[in-house]
């Protein structure tokens, strides 16, 4: 075997999300990532690490609270594109429609087929990032692709994977389509 320089990029492909911060009504920005975790199961936690110098850090240091919203392949465009530009430069939500969540004011992405509302537990700061570790306030899904028994029924549902330089992967519809 040989030295792997960016040790991450054997921890891919994984699930991409889009991750809402600010406050709606008055600032909100979306980001692409897919470091994201389950953090602890009572209380109900998540972990996302987050680039110090982002807008998103910005606003959830400010406003203690996010989203973590699960979009389908057919959102693969607003997806690259939040993870492309820079809300600090153009207002995302010009293209990704968002409402606000239910239980926070962080904005939730209309079309996600799952999101979590999350405040700030804690956080860790890690260099380059901050690890913000979220108490899941509320977690819904569309029941047409997703039941608390057996998750995501990827019979009905395409999900991204990111596969770093190589770009997106759908897992779902399209693979199972013969079984």
């Amino acid at each position: 075997m040989r030295e792997v320089k960016k040790f991450y990029l054997l921890l891919h492909p994984r699930p991409a999300y889009i991750i809402g911060s600010g406050k709606f009504g008055e600032r909100v920005n979306l980001m692409a990532a897919s470091w994201v975790v389950p953090a602890a199961e009572e209380p109900p936690l998540v972990a996302v690490s987050i680039g110090v110098d982002s807008l998103t850090h910005e606003l959830i240091e400010t406003f203690g609270e996010f989203t973590v919203n699960v979009v389908p392949m057919e959102m693969l465009d607003q997806l690259y594109y939040v993870g492309r530009v820079s809300g600090r430069k153009e207002d995302k939500t010009e293209l990704v429609k968002v409402v606000k969540g239910e239980r926070v004011s962080a904005p939730v992405v209309e079309g996600a087929v799952g999101v979590l509302e999350c405040k700030v537990h804690s956080k860790v700061k890690a260099e380059d990032v901050t690890i913000f570790i979220g108490e899941v306030l509320t977690a819904r899904a569309d029941e047409r692709v997703f039941n608390d028994r057996e998750g995501w029924d990827f019979k009905k549902i395409n999900l991204p994977l990111h596969n770093w330089g190589r770009g997106f992967y759908g897992v779902g519809a399209f693979r199972m389509a013969r079984s």
